[in-house]
């Protein structure tokens, strides 16, 4: 029996979930330019085969190299990284350790509405937290290491200055 990513257009999605893992659907085909029939039907023919793995979380279908293994949390967290105003979110509150609501509009240029339900999300998801101090509250990030760790290690998967920055920054103060 052939090779299954023998065909090009296979090896083309099969690299980009190497090198984006937990990428989801219409990411992938930005990333790819395919149809979304092509595109699904390869999916699918490459998950039965055991290429790739396929999960869903409350958002998302997202995709994952089968021979790669992922912890729950690793997941999530690229899950949630995947998305780019959580990521920023996170970045924010990764280099200020905490942060009042305001602050975080303010240093990510989000609105307070639309930031409201993003924080709910994170705390939802665990990765951040808040404390009341006054009227205030103060969020951070709950599991650090996780989330830097899942940064540097998938960097070039990501394609955002802030990231490259962050761990340019991170990096240098472990340097220093």
């Amino acid at each position: 029996m052939p090779d299954p990513l023998d065909l090009e257009v296979r090896r083309k999605i099969y690299d980009t979930i190497c090198a984006y893992p937990g990428v989801h659907m219409r990411e992938l085909q930005r990333k790819t330019s395919l149809a979304t029939g092509s595109l699904d039907y390869h999916l699918h023919f490459m998950h039965k085969n055991g290429l790739i793995r396929v999960e869903k979380d409350d958002r998302f279908t997202r995709y994952y190299n089968a021979a790669e293994a992922f912890s729950e949390q690793e997941k999530q967290t690229l899950s949630i990284l995947r998305q780019e105003k959580l990521r920023h979110i996170l970045l924010f509150l990764l280099q200020k350790k905490h942060a009042s609501a305001t602050d975080i509009s303010k240093g990510t240029g989000l609105q307070p509405s639309n930031l409201s339900g993003h924080l709910k999300t994170l705390q939802k998801n665990g990765i951040v937290a808040h404390n009341k101090k006054g009227r205030y509250r103060l969020y951070q990030v709950t599991d650090k290491e996780t989330i830097i760790k899942c940064l540097m290690v998938h960097k070039k998967s990501f394609l955002d200055s802030m990231v490259d920055n962050f761990i340019s920054a991170w990096l240098g103060e472990d340097d220093g």
